[in-house]
């Protein structure tokens, strides 16, 4: 279990990102000033983060991991659909994935979703990991889209999207 202390630091520093990003742009943004805005030092930045792409890359795994621990029991049961559900979180993030995408860092969302489908699979199971691919890209052109409109579409009008495209297994 992180420290107490981790935890702040971590939510210090995703703060201050997100806060920055909505006064300037990311190339904008220095490590000591991110750490300024935070209340932590350098050093402090270094032992959490490797750069501040992994801020809000790590941002979205947590979130993305505390979604599917909240809600993997319920899925394997086959009582919530994991598509409305998914996109239910993500309309739960709006306001932090328009301003990444609004501030050209779609890449970082978009690794964390592939990271996502993957994470804890055995990736040497060449069908398990084309279908984690596929499941990945759709996720990610449907969730395009629906920022490019303003995330305005309801998660179950993407749901209908998404399972028309795939046979929809838990990821």
């Amino acid at each position: 279990m992180p420290r107490r202390k981790d935890i702040v630091v971590v939510d210090q520093l995703e703060t201050a990102i997100f806060n920055l990003l909505k006064e300037k742009e990311y190339k904008d943004i220095s490590i000591s000033e991110l750490c300024d805005k935070a209340w932590v030092s350098r050093c402090t930045f270094y032992r959490n983060y490797n750069d501040m792409d992994d801020i809000i890359y790590q941002f979205f795994m947590r979130k993305s991991k505390k979604w599917w621990d909240e809600n993997y029991n319920t899925f394997l049961k086959e009582e919530k659909n994991v598509s409305v559900s998914l996109f239910q979180y993500l309309l739960s993030l709006k306001d932090v994935i328009l301003l990444i995408y609004q501030k050209g860092l779609s890449h970082i969302f978009e690794k964390h979703i592939f990271d996502s489908a993957i994470n804890g699979r055995n990736v040497f199971d060449k069908e398990q990991s084309y279908s984690s691919a596929r499941v990945s890209g759709s996720i990610v052109g449907l969730t395009n889209e629906w920022v490019r409109r303003g995330m305005q579409d309801s998660p179950e009008y993407l749901a209908k999207f998404l399972n028309k495209e795939i046979e929809y297994k838990t990821i």
